[in-house]
């Protein structure tokens, strides 16, 4: 159920199992209820949890305090004294969503509230717990917070829930937040504007109309038999799959028309969710028709990536070298996107290239149009500083290839020294592998990117070695183009919306960051950050503050913590070189 910009979900399940940023647990007055759900909350969550409830339950409060995770997969649990009374659970429900916004969570998890020791009426219980998420988002108190679920453990529970959600289905809100309001902003368009990609939006399956089979013969066993067979057909031929790639988040209004008409064409049903949450493609339909569906968004999907990967190349190699044409006295450059093909052709020693019709002969440095007039071209190095032509001697031979994954053996130096820091606070995870990235572009434009700063900061002192968790799915993306800040407040920006950095390995370890693939594995980068001079972050930064009074002269990064920083985040993409990827479990 969507409610203006927030989602929520209700659902049965294993609330110790929820991913959210923050999992609620009601407990008692000293927050210790050894009992019901909240047993199953502290035991998941482990002694270091239990520990704060009571350090914190004994201390002054207002009936709601925050603490670690511990064991759990979310950022934070919030604990509340439980309540029985309608009115006290929608209090305490908007109170809740309240205080996650405050902290800038996303996504947050609650049991059904007083339903259990507590003996309320679920019937009422629900209306409360819904009513309350209506109220918080009908006064604009939401700017974080995009999904609720509700986890019920008691599957006889949930039909009530369900009646409570039918009965505020098209609930009215104000204009500005009306999900119908976003819906044709998000979809449409607004009026004179061209709709940026990484808005949040949900795209649900159009409704199609049925097929109508009508069955006559001459007893009732003979029509439930045919009616037996058509119904298992039908059922066998129906599929759904689901595409999960973050550059959905990229979709634009052409995409989306395209599914769209996909939609209608196929007669099938594809259901489109972009969020902070997730980002996925849903399409169910009969089975010919599902295999042309995905075969297309495959085809959507890999050309926005194509077309963002040779951007960033072309930002990258413009960095680091310039083409230049000859345009009366003085010689001027080429567009970036030229500049990267001649560079390509450069590199693989070709000595003619053909680009919009013109020809290139990069071995007599000249150009000739379509009529045969030549122009000559030259080659500029923006550096005069030859190291920064120069790989790291210890790399293995690129042999042609643009970027190698190189798997360390456990005996070598390289691989113990990597070791070292990952276990000095991860002692109790083993690594499989250990990866060095070599990607001589992305390492080229870091380096220059380091001497930049060694100046401008008239010091060498940089450079940190930090780490940062991801998932199985964006290590090719990462490799491949470094660290990107598109997609930067999945697990919520709370110090500034950039890519983020961890001191300790096992911050980066948490599963929300480092997320387990199929076979329990999770991936890790160690990576050089050239964080400067920083400053205090906070979630709204999309740059580094002023340093002075002069507006360009910003920070070099963000942190958690001056005076003893344990985050770090950056905000240009080519401040980071993920140098090492360990896998480890």
């Amino acid at each position: 159920m969507s409610i203006g910009a927030l989602k929520l979900d209700v659902l049965t399940g294993d609330i110790t199992k929820e991913t959210t940023d923050v999992i609620v647990n009601s407990s008692n007055g000293t927050f210790t209820l050894n009992a019901g759900v909240s047993k199953a909350i502290l035991d998941a969550a482990g002694q270091l949890v239990q520990f704060d409830c009571i350090q914190l339950g004994a201390q002054p409060h207002k009936g709601i305090i925050i603490t670690q995770p511990g064991n759990l997969q979310c950022r934070n649990i919030i604990h509340i004294v439980g309540q029985n009374d309608p009115n006290n659970i929608r209090s305490t429900v908007k109170e809740v969503l309240q205080l996650c916004d405050q902290n800038t969570f996303t996504s947050v998890a609650l049991p059904a509230l007083g339903t259990g020791q507590g003996g309320a009426a679920p019937s009422l219980v629900a209306d409360a717990m819904i009513d309350a998420v209506v109220d918080f988002v009908s006064k604009k108190q939401t700017e974080y917070v995009k999904r609720v679920r509700i986890i019920i453990f008691q599957t006889q529970m949930l039909t009530a829930f369900h009646k409570s959600m039918q009965k505020r289905e098209g609930t009215a809100l104000p204009e500005p937040q009306t999900l119908m309001s976003k819906f044709k902003s998000l979809i449409f368009g607004k009026p004179g504007k061209e709709e940026k990609p990484d808005e949040e939006f949900v795209l649900e399956g159009e409704e199609i109309d049925p097929a109508v089979l009508h069955i006559c013969a001459e007893t009732r066993s003979s029509v439930e038999r045919a009616k037996s067979w058509l119904t298992d057909l039908i059922v066998k031929e129906h599929v759904e799959e689901k595409i999960k790639d973050e550059w959905i988040r990229r979709f634009t209004d052409k995409e989306r028309d395209a599914i769209k008409t996909l939609q209608r064409k196929l007669q099938i049903s594809i259901k489109l969710e972009c969020t902070n949450y997730e980002a996925y493609i849903q399409v169910g339909g009969l089975s010919r028709d599902v295999l042309t569906a995905i075969s297309e968004i495959q085809n959507m999907i890999k050309k926005i990536r194509d077309e963002e990967t040779q951007k960033r190349d072309a930002e990258l190699i413009s960095s680091i070298v310039e083409w230049q044409y000859e345009k009366g006295s003085k010689y001027v450059p080429f567009d970036k996107l030229t500049n990267l093909t001649l560079e390509r052709a450069f590199g693989n020693e070709e000595k003619q290239i053909k680009i919009n019709n013109m020809t290139f002969l990069l071995d007599k440095n000249i150009v000739l149009d379509a009529n045969r007039k030549s122009t000559q071209i030259k080659r500029v190095p923006k550096t005069e500083d030859s190291a920064l032509d120069n790989l790291p001697g210890h790399w293995d031979d690129m042999k042609g290839s643009t970027c190698l994954q190189i798997q360390l053996q456990s005996t070598s130096k390289e691989y113990q020294d990597v070791e070292l820091l990952f276990t000095a606070t991860c002692q109790n995870f083993r690594i499989s592998k250990i990866e060095r990235i070599q990607n001589p572009c992305y390492w080229k434009s870091y380096q220059m990117k380091k001497q930049f700063f060694d100046m401008k900061n008239k010091t060498a002192n940089n450079e940190m070695r930090l780490f940062h968790g991801t998932a199985d799915s964006t290590i090719g993306a990462i490799n491949a183009n470094g660290f990107n800040r598109s997609f930067a407040g999945k697990n919520a920006a709370v110090h500034g919306k950039g890519t983020y950095f961890a001191v300790d390995a096992s911050y980066s370890a948490h599963n929300t960051y480092s997320v387990p693939d199929l076979q329990g594995n999770k991936y890790m980068y160690l990576a050089r950050v050239l964080t400067g001079v920083f400053s205090q972050g906070n979630a709204a930064m999309i740059v580094p503050p002023s340093k002075s009074a002069d507006p360009a002269d910003l920070y070099d990064s963000v942190t958690d913590n001056v005076a003893k920083p344990k985050i770090f985040v950056i905000f240009n993409d080519v401040q980071a070189y993920p140098e090492y990827l360990i896998t480890f479990c």
